[in-house]
């Protein structure tokens, strides 16, 4: 049996989507990651939703690393602080404490932030240490918010 009129054949498309490649000498090549490195190792651990609201308000007070913040209703963002906070997990040079879900420099990173520390700006250290000690007790009670809510959702999780 022949078809007359226009042929139906169906094509398969093969689409390219071109990824990043992190490497462990991203920190030589990017600032950024390296100046967040050494932010979480100053700090210790500190949360996700933490460290986004302490760079966000660094940035309003002149420390600004690049990041670009969003902001809906009380809830800062941040897209690319998030993917900078997955490559430093991924490259293994800050970790998730299991116990509180913070995040915290392993020992890799502390390797890699010994080998880098030229690069970090005396500046931006002193900015820094500035801004923490005037966001301390911010950063402080977002922490414990996120470990009750944690412990909130461990409890009703328990009773189901």
């Amino acid at each position: 049996m022949s078809q007359s009129g226009p042929s139906s054949t169906k094509t398969k498309e093969l689409k390219n989507v071109s990824k990043q490649v992190i490497s462990p000498t991203v920190l030589k090549e990017d600032k950024r990651k390296l100046q967040l490195l050494y932010i979480i190792k100053s700090i210790g651990s500190i949360s996700e939703r933490a460290i986004i609201a302490l760079l966000y308000d660094a940035s309003q007070k002149g420390l600004n690393l690049g990041y670009e913040f969003n902001v809906i209703g009380n809830n800062v963002f941040s897209p690319t602080l998030k993917e900078d906070i997955t490559s430093l997990l991924y490259l293994g040079y800050i970790e998730t404490d299991p116990a509180n879900k913070k995040l915290k420099i392993s020992s890799n990173g502390e390797e890699a932030l010994e080998e880098n520390k030229t690069n970090i700006d005396d500046n931006f250290k002193n900015q820094l240490n500035q801004i923490l000690s005037e966001l301390k007790a911010k950063i402080t009670a977002l922490d414990e918010e996120y470990t009750l809510k944690l412990r909130s959702n461990k409890r009703n999780f328990y009773r189901r």
